[in-house]
């Protein structure tokens, strides 16, 4: 997954334009979600840690963007995947449905497939279009995947084909996962699954932090 010192330097970043209070609650949000013991499940019951939406729910979207209006929308995304981290769909959706934009679309995709509504994830992936943050994703899913191959089962065929497209396909992606949501697939294929939806928020995320970066470096 991420390495640490690439997410240390984002929070340093913050601290050029957001208040101590501030930088500290979202410092704090990332190490603990960092710290899970066990990736996001790709539908999960409830909120992983309460604490970190109290944490998020005090960082400003206008301070995160570094005051530039143009940030806003992808300061809410950013806020919007750290709640995804932590399981927390309803918090996500609240900011995902303020938001207009492809990035907002592609977070509207993946708390609708991770709550089993799949016909309106693909709805809104479609909305996204292809997205920058497909780009690496896709190479990076493709070698876990041919690293660690799912074993013969009924997931297996959709797993293969994620690993051998040449491009991210979310619908795939939806399709592997409801398979293993109406449990077609073993326990074995959800933990792979896991971790490519972990790969795929990370790549969002890391999308996030380059906007954002530059609109302060601008």
């Amino acid at each position: 997954m991420r390495g640490t010192e690439q997410q240390e330097g984002w929070i340093t970043d913050t601290e050029k334009v957001m208040e101590p209070e501030q930088t500290t609650r979202l410092a704090n949000a990332i190490r603990r979600l960092r710290n899970r013991t066990r990736l996001p499940p790709l539908m999960p019951d409830g909120v992983w840690h309460p604490g970190i939406d109290e944490e998020l729910g005090g960082v400003s979207p206008e301070r995160l963007s570094g005051g530039r209006a143009d940030g806003i929308p992808s300061a809410l995304a950013y806020l919007a995947a750290l709640h995804l981290w932590n399981d927390s769909l309803k918090r996500a959706h609240d900011l995902v449905e303020r938001l207009g934009t492809p990035t907002g679309s592609l977070l509207h995709g993946i708390v609708h497939r991770r709550e089993g509504d799949f016909d309106n994830a693909s709805y809104w992936f479609r909305q996204a279009g292809n997205h920058p943050a497909y780009h690496g994703l896709q190479a990076r899913a493709a070698a876990y995947l041919r690293q660690h191959p799912v074993a013969d089962g009924p997931t297996r065929e959709a797993a293969d084909q994620i690993a051998a497209q040449g491009s991210w396909n979310p619908y795939l992606f939806v399709t592997a996962a409801a398979m293993q949501a109406y449990r077609i697939g073993d326990e074995e294929a959800r933990d792979k699954l896991e971790y490519v939806q972990q790969l795929e928020l990370e790549a969002v995320m890391r999308f996030l932090e380059g906007s954002l970066g530059a609109l302060r470096d601008d």
